[in-house]
């Protein structure tokens, strides 16, 4: 039996933890078309058992970005009962990094199969992308609206 990911044996089960990164009117996502389904989502992935959960949301978004966040704020998290769950979301501030690239394991991914492209996209964008979950992008775009009126 082969596993699904390489730390499969080290990860908590039921955790997602994702960071929010605007830079430059500009926001981080990941471009994914996984079977013909085209998508965006927020860089994150699943806890190590020795990692707190921003210590994840940084290490992830290094891997699938090559970017470095500091001073995370968890900002919501979400019971996804569909997929027995427990979405995590942080805003981050970026730090270093500009060339968005693959470094984890989603760069040795057959991108025929499951693609992934870490992009900067600039905000005034997000309304029409397709945005998964739906749940995090309905946040973001009342967050968004919240700042742009400060």
């Amino acid at each position: 039996m082969s596993r699904l990911h390489r730390d499969e044996e080290i990860r908590v089960a039921g955790e997602r933890h994702a960071g929010i990164v605007i830079k430059d009117n500009r926001l981080l996502l990941i471009h994914r078309i996984k079977n013909g389904y085209e998508y965006y989502v927020f860089p994150g992935g699943h806890r190590q058992r020795v990692e707190t959960g921003e210590e994840t949301t940084i290490r992830e978004i290094m891997e699938e970005s090559g970017i470095e966040v500091e001073n995370l704020k968890l900002v919501f998290e979400f019971k996804n009962y569909w997929a027995s769950n427990i979405d995590f979301y942080y805003v981050c501030n970026w730090k270093s990094g500009e060339q968005t690239h693959l470094m984890g394991e989603e760069k040795d991914a057959d991108p025929k199969v499951d693609y992934f492209c870490p992009m900067w996209i600039d905000v005034g964008e997000v309304e029409k992308l397709n945005i998964l979950p739906k749940f995090a992008k309905e946040w973001l775009l009342k967050y968004l609206k919240t700042i742009n009126e400060s």
